[in-house]
């Protein structure tokens, strides 16, 4: 009497109640040590993980200069910025010309009924000279003028900022009320020519000016430069003590899929911690530039801009822990998993059912393990090669390795 074979659901459900037997075994005995210690490593590699974006970040944005001034270059066209640096230079040539002072020593010098009466329109006469500056001001910054003094003061201001941060030279940057500045001078020199050259001959008297526009608070400058010094010796360092860690924590484990699903949830955890620490710093760096009185506007472009490496690294990381986590979960012996591999399986079984791949399908089969780990592995050193990549593109190498995978499957049969 022979017995009749076991479907695919059954077969599935053996599997996944040996494993658990499995697992259950593994817990006695050494298992325990193994697991917390697993769960050292990991949890210490996920928090360094974090600090090593941030090091990364900081090497690789924050001290280079040239690849500081090519970020910032764009915001020269900036609403934001354009009008802080307008706003600036208005205020500094109307507070040199000072029209109500000249129209009130010109009026102390004709009769009284004639002065009294050019004194009352020295209010009106300011604000239409101010209007007058401020459209000077702003053909001057919507020029590539203002492009040139942007780029060379933000070039000349980063090198400063660093040699401060790095302790090599903190007597160089330009401090002016607990703010690291540029200097607006050149604009304030080629708006007096503007002026002149349109009739505004009071504008010669303009003395020389250096307004300034503030990019960073320096009242944390004593505590950047510790951090800054740590994160950039150890910027190498962080990343690969954090790999290691995290493979460690995977090796010692003793249900590796557990451990890999905590890999991938720590990973998550550690993201999101970081993006709260930034969205934190960014309200306090602004909240401290609005109590010193300066733009908020440009200021948070600025900061957005500075930081959109790390928060598309920190996005990214993110994605790959969310396929980490989400591989260790389907690929386990839980019910869910089981249900949906075989759905998967079944789904690809009748879909190939009337294909006839011949030797080639036989040859697949036989080596179907080998080719679905040189996919996972391709798609490892996709990643690891790519320049820069970002959630969107974890997200499509992942996709595109379970298409791979459900196509080895489907061309995958043995006659």
């Amino acid at each position: 009497m022979s017995e009749e074979p076991l479907d695919a659901d059954v077969r599935a459900e053996l599997v996944r109640l040996r494993d658990e037997v499995a697992e259950l075994r593994g817990r006695t005995g050494g298992g325990r040590w193994r697991a917390v210690v697993s769960a050292v490593l990991i949890t210490l590699g996920c928090v360094l993980v974090p600090l090593a974006g941030v090091g990364f970040w900081a090497a690789n944005e924050v001290s280079d200069t040239e690849r500081y001034v090519e970020n910032v270059t764009p915001l020269a066209g900036d609403p934001a910025i354009r009008n802080a640096a307008a706003n600036r230079v208005t205020g500094e040539v109307m507070r040199a010309l000072d029209v109500q002072a000249i129209v009130g020593q010109i009026a102390g010098r004709l009769p009284p009924r004639v002065g009294d009466k050019l004194k009352g329109l020295s209010g009106p006469m300011a604000d239409g000279v101010q209007g007058f500056v401020r459209d000077k001001v702003g053909q001057v910054i919507a020029s590539d003028t203002f492009q040139t003094v942007w780029v060379q003061a933000n070039r000349a201001a980063h090198k400063q900022l660093v040699a401060v941060l790095s302790g090599e030279g903190s007597q160089l940057l330009k401090v002016n009320g607990g703010a690291v500045s540029l200097d607006l001078g050149p604009i304030i020199d080629r708006v007096k020519q503007k002026l002149v050259a349109s009739g505004l001959g009071l504008a010669a008297s303009i003395p020389e000016l250096h307004p300034t526009i503030e990019l960073f608070d320096s009242a944390a400058l004593v505590t950047w430069q510790r951090w800054y010094s740590w994160l950039i010796t150890l910027r190498w360092a962080l990343p690969v003590l954090a790999l290691i860690l995290l493979a460690l924590g995977v090796y010692v484990a003793k249900s590796r899929r557990r451990a890999l699903a905590g890999v991938g949830i720590g990973l998550m955890a550690g993201m999101l911690v970081l993006a709260a620490a930034l969205a934190a710093f960014r309200a306090a760096s602004l909240g401290s530039v609005a109590r010193h009185g300066l733009d908020q506007a440009a200021a948070a472009d600025l900061f957005d801009t500075l930081a959109r490496f790390l928060r598309g690294g920190l996005r990214t990381v993110l994605v790959l822990g969310l396929v980490i986590a989400a591989a260790a979960f389907f690929t386990g012996p839980s019910a869910t998993a089981v249900r949906t591999r075989s759905a998967l399986k079944r789904a690809i079984g009748v879909a190939g059912s009337r294909l006839n791949t011949g030797r080639f399908g036989a040859w697949l089969a036989r080596n179907a393990t080998v080719a679905r780990a040189g996919l996972v592995a391709l798609a490892a050193l996709v990643f690891v090669f790519w320049d820069r990549p970002t959630g969107a593109v974890v997200f499509g190498i992942t996709v595109a390795t379970l298409l791979l995978l459900g196509v080895v499957q489907l061309l995958a049969r043995d006659p």
